[in-house]
């Protein structure tokens, strides 16, 4: 198993293009990339990934994941 961010980040880079939270979380789910007890596993995954891209820019480090629209995200790309 890998956290919810890096099956993310994998399957973004995968699809090459950007993909809305609930796909990105029913491929993971699909491959067993990870495993969720929770109701709502794409609202854990939008709150990590932006949480992780706070946190990187506290400290001035490259961000993986841009948010394009209403849950849509993308992979940052040329950072």
């Amino acid at each position: 198993m890998m956290s919810k961010t890096e099956a993310a980040y994998m399957i973004l880079k995968e699809a090459k293009k950007p993909l809305h939270i609930k796909e990105i979380i029913r491929i993971a789910l699909k491959r067993n990339l990870i495993k969720t007890k929770g109701k709502t596993p794409d609202a854990t995954l939008r709150t990590d990934m932006y949480l992780e891209n706070r946190r990187k820019k506290t400290r001035g480090e490259r961000l993986r994941f841009k948010q394009i629209g209403p849950s849509v995200w993308t992979l940052v790309v040329n950072n």
